[in-house]
């Protein structure tokens, strides 16, 4: 895979110097940062883009072969046409070029591309007087792709996912919301369906932290002035929590973990004296509180039963506040509280728990608000001396991260429906309003200053491949991979016919989300399917004879719908499933389907019904994914907040458990069934990605996939023989830290109303 990864940008253009200055636009090379004339702002190239713009510099006005092009930028792989284009598509839009009258860059008919404006380096003596471009992120132009990543893994059994895949390509979704009242301070709102459109405020975005490392979670202080993040201390060492201003570009250790220990998902403390975090690895996983100024780490309470999540500190400082731990057989997953002066666990008390993570208590301490399920999930609130939750949007979407503004007058919140986007939702009337989208790179993880109207947020850039695997031949040394059907976006959620010949799954390669379907002999065979816009957090699933597929879209009025597709005549109808589907199966009875659909409480409920007329005839409660063993007859299923996995009868009247700790939580995707034995994709010491069965002898060699690159969230898919396995795997990723001021979105002060 080695071949497949970026690769240096061209030692003779990089050599000559750190800036290139193209026409009136001048290029950050290691940033790959274009800043535009006068307030135009600045515009982030991909790696891709920038190394056909070095090859077109080198070429000196000569004109440059889409063939050559292709061989330079993406040597030893089968690229198609369309990442090309692609590439010189954002090269125009960053110079805000045309290709009807190009100032820059021109397409010659059947030659190639030539570069039209005069480069010139910026000599390294001279660096110092260019200014450092704020990296203002402008709206992307329409289907301009945004992958969204897979989450990142937490060491040991923990759920620390401070960032990011379910995934994300472009899928333009009107965002559709019904609020409850809102028994605040404020007037209460009742919104029936989504709020008007509104312009987007101008609110302007920098990376303030962006080294080859992660940056992760984020928190700024309640005043603003410093951001604490996790990162590793050096490439391939532990995390340790990090301080920096915003306004500068140096940050300086507040943690030291030790060996074999890191540190993560730090919080602020409402007086900002201390920040609280979790350190897990060697000792255990433990709650840690430091200084702000540094020194004094010590730990304050244990990671109850391994657990942890992002968390928050109560308003008076005396507790912390987390959940996301499975409490009993009924997969409840209530909110926690930490007694810092004991170190024990206890239950909040409030009622009808669920499902629940990200804590966040509003400005007064008054309400305690949270996100309440998954894959679907919503946002709730209780009070913060307890009662009964009540919820505050019917999103039913993937939430990655939210926070309060200052003044209790709405939430900033992140959404991945079809893409990673930021919204605003105001309090005082319900709306629901999207913020300017980045350029380049998915906003997660939002965190908001106390007492100032500014946000940090992760920034997450991902580019991932398809790869098969020859089982037959995997090793504990690793296993031969063969890439399929190749490009330069994100490729993900493969899923294999039965019969092993072809190869359905999800791409942005046409700069927009599509299902895309192609026999593995034959790559000429690859098209994308109209008509349907997928939401990729689960892989389309076969029928038996290998004539259909069932995949979860979006539509435009913006809720998720099942569509079943004509694999052989690659039409799409929708299936009228009751409620909201988050995945479905073919069980063996041709007019019967098994759907996973949101239940109450943000819980998932596992469905079998009779077709045509849709009537129950069965269900599970707490199921996270189901799929169908056709060679065992039996529905095998993990759940939302509980390690293991169970498999029950076609009726789903009994249930077995088949392990009680494969798969954790957060790999609740990673396993396949095959000839009637289960394989879990997990991790393993020593390999990211491990292929294990489930349930099988003891001591039977781990085989390994990879060891560098961990498998994208829900994207493993085997032949019935089980002789080849299918992985998307990043080959690009990186997290960074991101920046904005929130002054746009304040409320104007009432008249007369003074500082």
């Amino acid at each position: 895979m080695a071949a497949q990864a970026d690769g240096a940008l061209g030692g003779t253009a990089v050599a000559e110097g750190r800036w290139l200055r193209v026409g009136d636009h001048e290029i950050d090379i290691a940033r790959r940062v274009v800043s535009r004339p006068g307030d135009g702002g600045t515009f982030r190239l991909t790696l891709k883009s920038l190394q056909v713009l070095l090859a077109l510099v080198e070429a000196e006005g000569r004109v440059v072969s889409r063939e050559q092009l292709l061989a330079t930028v993406w040597p030893n792989t089968l690229p198609t046409d369309d990442v090309l284009t692609q590439a010189v598509a954002q090269l125009r839009r960053a110079f805000e070029d045309s290709r009807e009258a190009p100032r820059y860059i021109e397409t010659i008919a059947k030659g190639g591309y030539r570069l039209l404006a005069t480069p010139a380096w910026i000599l390294p003596e001279a660096e110092a007087a260019v200014p450092a471009p704020v990296v203002q992120e402008t709206a992307p132009p329409p289907q301009e792709a945004a992958p969204v990543p897979p989450p990142a893994r937490g060491p040991g059994g923990g759920t620390a996912r401070a960032s990011v895949l379910a995934l994300a390509l472009v899928a333009i979704v009107s965002l559709v919301a019904v609020l409850f009242p809102w028994p605040s301070r404020g007037p209460a709102a009742v919104a029936a369906a989504g709020a008007p459109a509104e312009v987007p405020p101008p609110v302007r975005y920098q990376a303030i932290a962006s080294t080859p490392m992660f940056e992760q979670a984020p928190a700024l202080s309640p005043d603003g002035s410093l951001v604490v993040f996790s990162r590793q201390a050096h490439p391939g060492g532990p995390h340790a929590l990090y301080l920096q201003p915003p306004a500068e570009a140096s940050a300086r250790q507040l943690t030291f973990p030790g060996d074999g220990a890191g540190d993560q998902l730090p919080a602020w403390s409402r007086d900002g004296r201390r920040i609280a975090f979790v350190r897990s690895g060697a000792g255990g996983c433990r709650l840690m509180v430091v200084a702000a100024s540094g020194g004094g780490e010590r730990e304050v309470g244990r990671c109850e039963d391994g657990h942890f999540a992002p968390f928050d500190w109560s308003p008076d400082g005396t507790a912390l506040v987390m959940g996301g731990c499975s409490g009993g057989p009924d997969q409840a997953a209530p909110l926690r509280r930490l007694d810092l002066a004991t170190g024990r666990w206890e239950a909040l008390p409030y009622e009808g728990a669920g499902i629940e993570t990200l804590p966040r208590y509003s400005p007064d301490g008054q309400w305690l608000g949270f996100r309440r399920g998954t894959s679907l999930g919503d946002l709730w609130l209780v009070p913060a001396a307890g009662g009964t939750p009540r919820q505050l949007t019917r999103l039913h979407g993937d939430i990655r991260g939210w926070d309060w503004l200052p003044d209790g007058s709405g939430l900033v919140f992140s959404l991945i429906k079809g893409e990673a986007r930021l919204y605003r939702l105001a309090l005082a009337d319900g709306a629901i309003a999207e913020l300017p989208p980045l350029a380049r790179g998915n906003p997660i993880h939002p965190d908001i200053a106390d007492d100032a109207w500014a946000m940090a947020f992760e920034i997450y850039r991902f580019h991932s491949g398809l790869y098969a695997f020859g089982l037959d031949g995997a090793t504990e040394s690793g296993a031969h991979a063969e890439p399929v059907f190749a490009s330069s976006g994100v490729d993900m959620t493969p899923a294999i016919s039965p019969d092993g010949s072809t190869l359905a799954f999800v791409s942005d390669r046409s700069l927009a989300a599509q299902l895309w379907i192609g026999e593995i002999a034959q790559p000429q065979t690859l098209r994308a399917v109209p008509g349907i816009v997928p939401v990729p957090r689960h892989p389309p699933v076969w029928s038996p004879d290998g004539r259909r597929l069932l995949v979860i879209g979006a539509t435009g009025k913006g809720g998720d719908r099942l569509f079943e597709v004509d694999v052989g005549l690659d039409t799409v109808r929708v299936l009228p499933v009751p409620g909201v589907p988050a995945f479905a199966a073919y069980p063996a009875e041709p007019d019967q389907l098994l759907v996973g659909v949101d239940g109450d409480a943000g819980r998932m409920r596992l469905v079998r019904y009779q077709l045509p007329d849709w009537r129950e005839l069965a269900s599970l409660d707490d199921v996270a994914v189901a799929r169908y063993d056709r060679h065992g007859d039996r529905v095998c299923f993990t759940r939302p907040a509980r390690a293991g996995l169970w498999c029950a009868d076609p009726s789903l009247g009994k249930v077995a458990e088949l392990s009680r700790t494969t798969p954790l939580p957060d790999q609740f995707r990673e396993w396949a069934i095959t000839g009637g034995r289960i394989f879990s994709t997990g991790p393993a010491p020593g390999c990211a990605t491990a292929w294990t069965e489930i349930g099988g002898k003891d001591g039977e060699p781990v085989r390994c996939m990879s060891r560098m690159h961990t498998v994208v969230a829900g994207s493993t898919s085997v032949d019935e023989a089980a002789r080849r396995v299918y992985l998307s795997l990043p080959l690009e990723q990186n997290i960074d830290v991101g920046w904005a001021s929130l002054e746009p979105l304040r409320p104007p002060a009432p008249a007369g109303a003074s500082d």
